[in-house]
């Protein structure tokens, strides 16, 4: 493709819809660097939102399999019309929010990569379903706001650690590569960008995982109350079974919710299981 980003939506007719959240990359640089990072994960892709193609024809370059996701038809066209004849290329009209899962993963190959320049609105919803499905993909890059990022990659004890850091953070190896200005970006967004890799990473089953993620959610609840008053709310203990619970799983009764690492919710979901979930 020799034509510009900007020339190849004029060409379409392509207008940025803000209820949509489309903000379409212009610099193909960076493009390609983020199109690198993906195939470094596998040659099997899923692309999330591929707007007017610009990431797809750098996959593509590299992709054995590439299926590619838009829910705007002009821009499904546009991708139609662009990459329609090249080799293992599938365009899926869909949206994210409401998206056939197993179709799409098919389309794109037995244990694909997830890519793509997420619209800011829906990135907590996909995040989520990339752990969902940790154990049917090889990885993801996405371009996310730079904040949830920060989010993403924080540590215990900062104002950023949160439920995305110790769920995303249990089932994958989480690396921020490069942050990515807004005037990358047509139209500019009014924050920057930056770009994360997931690498999945530990073994942890799906009844497990889901109660898991349940209890994270449940003693982030309240994040400046302690360790036990939470266990005590959260989960209807007394007193002395919450400072048990807490002893047995390795915390100080005391600590706050975000000063505790990952293997310490675990290790707490663990002792509070209810007796369907599988260990």
């Amino acid at each position: 493709m020799t034509r510009s980003q900007q020339e190849l939506l004029r060409h379409y007719g392509i207008r940025p819809v803000k209820r949509r959240g489309q903000n379409f990359l212009l610099d193909g640089n960076l493009a390609r660097a983020i199109a690198a990072d993906a195939l470094a994960l596998g040659d099997e892709i899923l692309e999330l939102g591929a707007g007017g193609g610009a990431l797809t024809v750098h996959l593509l370059d590299g992709a054995r399999t590439l299926a590619c996701v838009e829910v705007d038809r002009g821009l499904y066209a546009l991708l139609q019309g662009e990459f329609g004849d090249r080799p293992g290329f599938r365009a899926i009209l869909g949206d994210l929010t409401r998206l056939d899962w197993e179709e799409a993963l098919a389309a794109a190959g037995p244990r694909p990569v997830i890519a793509g320049n997420l619209p800011y609105v829906l990135t907590s919803l996909v995040l989520f379903k990339a752990a969902d499905l940790r154990e049917r993909i090889a990885g993801a890059v996405f371009m996310i706001q730079k904040e949830v990022a920060a989010r993403l990659v924080a540590e215990p004890g900062g104002r950023d650690y949160g439920v995305l850091a110790v769920v995303l953070g249990s089932v994958f190896t989480i690396r921020q590569s490069r942050t990515v200005p807004a005037s990358v970006f047509w139209p500019r967004p009014q924050v920057h960008s930056a770009v994360v890799s997931l690498t999945p990473a530990g073994d942890m089953p799906d009844l497990e995982f889901a109660w898991f993620r349940e209890v994270v959610k449940r003693m982030f609840g309240q994040r400046r109350k302690q360790v036990s008053s939470q266990l005590r709310t959260q989960f209807d203990l007394s007193p002395a079974e919450a400072e048990a619970v807490a002893v047995a799983a390795g915390l100080d009764p005391g600590a706050r919710p975000e000063q505790v690492a990952p293997g310490g919710y675990r290790r707490l979901a663990r002792l509070l299981e209810p007796k369907e979930v599988c260990r």
